[in-house]
């Protein structure tokens, strides 16, 4: 280190020490930080207890009670299409008369009678399948949000004129990546596969796609919105096997005495930068927590069989 004029030697040595204390806590702060995040990692995947059968079962049938006492009481979620979807999928999974009166509700309130767009007829049919579904034209595919697109296609392909391009960003087995993947393209794929069955077509797209979403929820340790919304999915695309007990474990771990699951995890929200100490939308998260779990009691004995003896 070059010399500092009028430093004396004391106070130059002084200052290198400092340095290099300073670079010394740094260096230690970088391997706290790896160590912090590691064990983050393992506990994400890795349980370090043994949990019976009965045991799981019994927590497994306490969370989906208390959630569904929450969710039916909850009139706002009728306001969000997707959870609708999965209330009505939870509701046909197990015949509870709670959740069938709850879609009688929402089907019975204005935005489904007055519905001006005939996409709202698709989101309708998703929770009664006895509602008509009107042609969507290739006229009135523009005016569609993305989402609904993917959406009102996956449910009726036949009905919905979607061009070429859409079809193609729907179906893409790389193009897209974490939250869009998630959010958007994998909910698509699943109600194609819920409506339309599995196929080469689909299949294609679907593994891959169900194979990224895996891979995130491998690294993302944090118990927020989008937590129980990876296994919710994968459950969904016909993929149990990509579900690691220890997610479903941490799912159970993280329900609140009320039956909800927050938006965040210690004020660390969905997005990989949103940070909030206040913002919860719980109804988002414990609908997708709880179709979770209805998808392992109803559909996925054989999954808690390997996982839990």
């Amino acid at each position: 280190m070059a010399s500092t004029p009028n430093m004396t030697p004391a106070a130059e040595t002084q200052k290198t020490s400092l340095v290099c204390r300073l670079f010394t806590w740094v260096l230690v702060g970088i391997v706290l930080l790896i160590v912090l995040v590691a064990f983050a990692v393992v506990n994400n995947n890795y349980s370090f207890h043994r949990t019976s059968r009965a045991e799981f079962n019994a927590q497994l049938d306490h969370a989906i009670e208390t959630s569904t006492q929450w969710i039916v009481q909850q009139s706002d979620i009728q306001g969000n299409p997707p959870l609708m979807f999965m209330i009505g999928d939870m509701a046909e999974m197990s015949g509870d008369p709670r959740l069938k009166e709850f879609i009688a509700t929402y089907l019975a309130s204005p935005r489904v009678r007055q519905a001006g767009h005939p996409v709202t007829w698709y989101y309708a049919h998703w929770v009664d399948p006895s509602v008509p579904l009107p042609m969507i034209t290739a006229d009135e595919v523009p005016s569609l949000m993305w989402q609904d697109r993917w959406f009102s296609y996956g449910t009726a392909p036949d009905r919905v004129a979607l061009t070429a391009d859409d079809q193609a960003n729907l179906f893409s087995p790389t193009k897209y990546s974490w939250g869009v993947r998630l959010h958007l393209q994998l909910i698509g794929l699943d109600i194609y596969r819920h409506y339309n069955g599995p196929s080469a077509k689909l299949d294609a797209a679907l593994i891959p796609v169900t194979d990224g979403v895996a891979q995130d929820a491998y690294w993302d340790f944090r118990v927020s919105d989008s937590y129980p919304q990876r296994s919710a999915l994968l459950l969904a695309a016909g993929r149990p096997e990509l579900v690691k007990k220890r997610w479903i474990e941490r799912i159970l771990d993280r329900q609140n005495p009320d039956g909800t699951w927050n938006y965040c995890w210690y004020g660390w929200c969905r997005g990989v930068f949103e940070f909030s100490l206040t913002k919860e939308d719980q109804g988002h998260t414990t609908v997708q927590a709880a179709w979770t779990l209805y998808q392992l009691k109803y559909r996925y004995q054989d999954w808690i069989s390997q996982n839990f003896k």
